[in-house]
């Protein structure tokens, strides 16, 4: 009896458990030109450094030459994706060599469909930015 209660606990958190999409585009831009950048879509556990429960990657790509990007994915949590987009690229770092990993949010509004940014400026250097060499 216990057993199948057990079963029927883990049927029903499982049933519980809905896969969000999201797909994000836009242009990445630095100095008013279109440039290359690597595009990553995260899925925010504890972070990316977490060894417990980290950040998943649902997609990762390098934008084209002209700075577009798309990327797509999905996950299963129990409540809820929080996604948000990184952008690794070498517009106005400090030294040569060097580059600088940009976080975007995206609005809980487009879970399930599309995040269109349009121009993304990597002109811009914020707090949050990490610069590597």
């Amino acid at each position: 009896m216990r057993s199948l209660v057990i079963a029927s606990a883990i049927l029903l958190a499982l049933d519980v458990v809905e896969t969000d999409t999201i797909t994000v585009s836009g242009i990445t831009f630095c100095n008013k030109r279109r440039v290359e950048a690597e595009v990553t879509l995260w899925e925010q556990d504890r972070g990316q450094d977490s060894k417990i429960d980290p950040d998943d990657i649902l997609a990762s790509m390098k934008s084209s030459k002209q700075g577009a990007f798309e990327v797509s994915g999905s996950e299963n949590e129990a409540n809820g994706i929080e996604p948000y987009l990184t952008i690794t690229h070498t517009c106005n770092v400090k030294e040569k060599g060097c580059k600088r990993t940009s976080l975007y949010p995206i609005p809980e509004k487009h879970i399930g469909g599309r995040y269109e940014m349009t121009y993304v400026s990597l002109d811009i250097v914020v707090e949050d930015d990490k610069e590597e060499c």
